[in-house]
C-alpha cells in the first residue's frame, strides 16, 4: 500500500505523457532515433498494475532497434486495474479495436472461444523450465497462435511464463484431500475451473489483489506471492506441486494491424520469439530470488510426496480425457508429453535453504517524524500529499518492515555488506548507511531496474533528518 503511493508519485508525469500519445499513429519522433523520421506508435495494454512483465520492456526496446526507431510501443499501465474478469474485456477491446496490442493469460482466451491453448496448460503436464523450453522450441505454442484468428483477433507471439503453485492460506496444499471441499482463488479459464471441479473444489475468479479471507488457497506464481504480500494472509506455498506455466500470449487488434506495414508485423513477431528464451531465465531466476525472499519472511514452503503427487496426476485425468475429445489437442497433448518423456525433468520445486548470516549492525528499531518540509524532494505532479508523522523501520532477522504513520507496512529481506544495505523482494534499494551512536543515515541510493521507486529516497533519508534508534538492538 504504501509503495503503491511512492510509484504514484513517480509515476504522474509519465502517465499524463501517455495519455497524450496517439495510439497506432504516425508521428515525428521526439525520443531520439532519426530526428525529423516518421514514426509509428502503437499502445498495449498493461493489464492491472503499473509493473510490467520484464520481458515484454525488452521486447519493445529491441522493436526499437530493430526498426531503427521507426517502429515504437507505448505502454498504457493499470489497464482495467482491479477488475475480475480483465483480460476477457481486454479482448472485447481488442476487437473493437479501442486499444492496439496487450498481453493476455493463455488460460484467459478459452472464455472467448480459443481453446488452442489448452493442451499447454493441461493440469500437471507442463511443470518444469526445462519442459516449457522444449515445447517453445519445438514451436507448438506458435502454432496454437492460429486459433486467434478464427476469434477476430490477431496473435504476435507467445512468451514462456512463471509456474503457477498453490497457495495454502491455513493449511499446505499437497494432495488430493487438500482440494476436496475446498475454496480457491483462480485466474478465470474454462479449463482451470474444469480442473477445480474434478478434483472437488470450488473455484472463484478473482483479481491478482484478491482478499484471502474466506477462501482455502490461491494460485500464484512465486514472484506474485512476494509482490502481492500473499504471505501477510497465506502460512504456505507447495514447493513441488505446479498445476501449469502462466505463458503471456501478445495479442493486436486488427485494425492496429493492419495499419501496419508487412515489415513492421515481422518485427514484431521475430523481436517478441527473440525474448522466448531470456523469459525462461527470467522466470527461472525470479523463483529463487522469490522463494528466498518468502522463507525469510517467515512462509513455508512444504512439499508434497511422490504418492500425492500421483494420486493429483490420476485425478485430473478426466480433464485430460476432454480435452482429447478434440483431435487438434490431443496431438498437441501428445507432442508435449513425448517431449516430457525424452526430457525426464520435473515438477521444477522450491525450498526454503537454510542461511546462515551474521547480527547486522543495522538491527533494531529506528523511528523519524517527517514533516512537510521533508517531502520537498518529491516531484511537484505527486499523485497524493506528504504522509507526515513517525515513520518506523525495523530491522530483525534479516527481515527490514517499514511502517508510515497510517500504519501501512512493508516488508523486505535486506543484507548488509560493509556500509551498503540491499533489499530484494518487491523492491531492491541499495544505500549507503552510516551509523553514529543511535542515529542512522542513508545515502547513495541505487533502485536496480526499477524506475519508479524514487519516493523511497525521500522516505529512507533524502533529507538531513536522521533515524533514531528506539530500542536497544537485541529486542
Amino acid at each position: 500500500m504504501n509503495g503503491h503511493r511512492h510509484r504514484l508519485r513517480a509515476m504522474a508525469a509519465a502517465l499524463a505523457g501517455l495519455l497524450l500519445a496517439v495510439p497506432a499513429c504516425q508521428s515525428r519522433d521526439r525520443a531520439g532515433g532519426n530526428a525529423g523520421a516518421e514514426v509509428t506508435v502503437i499502445t498495449m495494454a498493461n493489464i492491472g498494475g503499473t509493473i510490467r512483465p520484464g520481458q515484454l520492456n525488452e521486447w519493445a526496446q529491441e522493436v526499437q532497434r530493430r526498426s531503427k526507431g521507426s517502429l515504437r510501443i507505448e505502454f498504457r499501465d493499470e489497464y482495467r486495474e482491479g477488475e475480475k474478469n480483465a483480460e476477457v474485456a481486454t479482448v472485447e477491446d481488442l476487437r473493437r479495436n479501442r486499444i492496439d496490442l496487450a498481453w493476455i493469460g493463455a488460460r484467459a482466451l478459452d472464455r472467448v472461444g480459443v481453446q488452442h491453448f489448452q493442451p499447454l496448460l493441461a493440469p500437471m503436464l507442463v511443470d518444469s523450465y526445462e519442459l516449457q523450453a522444449k515445447v517453445f522450441e519445438a514451436g507448438i505454442p506458435d502454432r496454437m497462435l492460429a486459433g486467434l484468428n478464427e476469434a477476430g483477433l490477431r496473435g504476435v507471439g507467445v512468451l514462456p511464463g512463471p509456474l503457477k503453485r498453490l497457495v495454502g492460506v491455513e493449511r499446505p496444499v499437497v494432495g488430493v484431500e487438500s482440494f476436496v471441499r475446498r475454496k480457491f482463488a483462480v485466474s478465470d479459464s474454462a479449463l482451470v475451473d474444469l480442473t477445480y471441479k474434478t478434483l472437488g473444489a470450488s473455484a472463484v475468479p478473482a483479481p491478482a489483489d484478491v482478499d484471502l479471507a474466506g477462501f482455502d488457497g490461491v494460485e500464484f506464481q512465486l514472484g506474485t506471492v512476494v509482490g502481492r504480500h500473499t504471505y501477510r494472509q497465506a502460512d504456505f506455498v507447495t514447493g513441488n506441486l505446479v498445476l501449469w506455466p502462466r505463458p503471456l500470449v501478445v495479442v493486436m487488434a486488427p485494425a492496429a494491424q493492419d495499419r501496419l506495414t508487412g515489415d513492421q508485423r515481422r518485427i514484431l513477431a521475430e523481436a517478441l520469439k527473440s525474448r522466448q528464451a531470456a523469459a525462461i531465465d527470467s522466470a527461472r531466476q525470479e523463483d529463487r530470488e522469490s522463494a528466498e525472499t518468502l522463507c525469510r519472511l517467515g512462509m513455508k514452503i512444504p512439499h508434497a510426496s511422490p504418492a500425492q503427487l500421483r494420486g493429483l496426476h490420476e485425478a485430473v485425468q478426466p480433464v485430460y480425457r476432454e480435452l482429447r475429445k478434440n483431435e487438434r489437442s490431443a496431438r498437441w497433448l501428445s507432442e508435449i508429453e513425448a517431449l516430457k518423456e525424452t526430457t525426464g525433468a520435473g515438477p521444477d520445486s522450491a525450498s526454503c535453504q537454510e542461511k546462515t548470516t551474521g547480527a547486522s549492525p543495522l538491527e533494531g528499531t529506528w523511528q523519524r517524524d517527517m514533516t512537510d518540509g521533508d517531502w520537498i524532494a518529491l516531484p511537484p505532479d505527486r499523485a497524493d500529499g506528504p504522509l507526515n508523522g513517525t515513520w518506523t523501520i525495523t530491522f530483525r532477522g534479516g527481515v527490514l518492515t517499514k511502517t508510515d504513520p497510517g500504519g501501512d507496512i512493508e516488508q523486505w529481506p535486506y543484507e548488509t555488506f560493509r556500509d551498503r544495505m540491499h533489499t530484494s523482494g518487491t523492491v531492491n534499494i541499495d544505500a549507503t548507511f552510516r551509523i553514529s551512536g543511535d542515529r542512522l543515515t542513508f545515502s547513495d541510493f541505487g533502485f536496480g531496474k526499477c524506475m519508479d521507486c524514487e519516493g523511497y529516497e525521500v522516505t529512507f533519508g533524502g533529507g538531513k533528518k536522521p533515524w533514531i534508534r528506539t530500542r536497544d538492538r537485541r529486542d
